[in-house]
């Protein structure tokens, strides 16, 4: 995701990655290794009742416009940098 989120910075386009375990140490570990420098939050009681306990399976990606409206498909498993930047690509057409 650390390519995606330099790939499009120029565009408005933003990577943010919600911890939903809150295992922190783990997370940094994880970002530490990949080289993931995107923003990143922890989850709250708010966030997991409303919006994140109709996440079933993980990764899952959404592409969101600035008004918060989900564009497309939830984008659910792993997918390859090409398959995100041509989603995203099809998301930007539509602005």
């Amino acid at each position: 995701m650390q390519e995606i989120d330099e790939k499009y910075s120029d565009k408005g386009v933003r990577v943010l990655a919600i911890l939903a375990d809150n295992e922190i140490d783990s997370a940094k570990m994880i970002l530490e290794q990949k080289g993931g420098k995107y923003a990143n939050i922890i989850t709250t009681e708010s966030l997991i009742e409303g919006f994140l306990d109709q996440i079933m399976f993980l990764p899952t990606k959404l592409i969101v416009n600035s008004k918060g409206e989900l564009v497309g498909e939830v984008i659910v498993g792993a997918r390859s940098t090409e398959e995100i930047s041509k989603l995203i690509d099809e998301a930007l057409k539509g602005l």
